[in-house]
């Protein structure tokens, strides 16, 4: 084996090392939740309930990376959502579901002033809310953009 095919080796193994620490999720997958009104006592109303299915079930406090648009929700950009779907026809504005969006709880590293349907891939720890009802179904804890 030459010096060169085995410095190769030795970088495709770091690479694939490092790759290993999160994994690549899908939309397909994220949509694997089904939701159910519950009155919320402390709230006076009901909201939907996430009710999470076993395709998604596994990624819950992992290290992934997702795909998707994004979507400002502040006018300050202090504040972002990355959505399955462009602006247009997201959760908030065409009608889509929750399971659609991502809340992007941004590393202070991160925080910049991200462009409008910018389609972007961001990495962090997949958090899956059932019980606030302040944030979404999915939350990106700590998230970064992932080049």
């Amino acid at each position: 084996m030459t010096i060169h095919r085995l410095f190769f080796l030795v970088a495709l193994l770091f690479t694939l090392g490092q790759v290993r620490g999160q994994e690549f999720v899908t939309w397909t997958i994220l949509s694997d939740v089904h939701f159910q009104p519950v009155y919320e006592e402390d709230l006076g109303y009901e909201i939907d309930s996430a009710s999470f299915g076993k395709l998604v079930l596994p990624f819950d406090g992992k290290d992934i990376s997702v795909s998707g648009f994004v979507i400002p929700l502040d006018a300050l950009g202090t504040s972002y959502a990355l959505s399955r779907n462009p602006n247009a026809s997201c959760f908030f504005c065409g009608g889509a579901g929750p399971e659609t969006v991502i809340q992007l709880n941004l590393k202070p590293s991160a925080y910049k002033r991200y462009e409008m349907d910018a389609v972007m891939k961001f990495k962090g720890k997949l958090r899956l809310n059932t019980k606030n009802a302040d944030q979404f179904t999915y939350v990106l804890e700590a998230a970064e953009p992932d080049s």
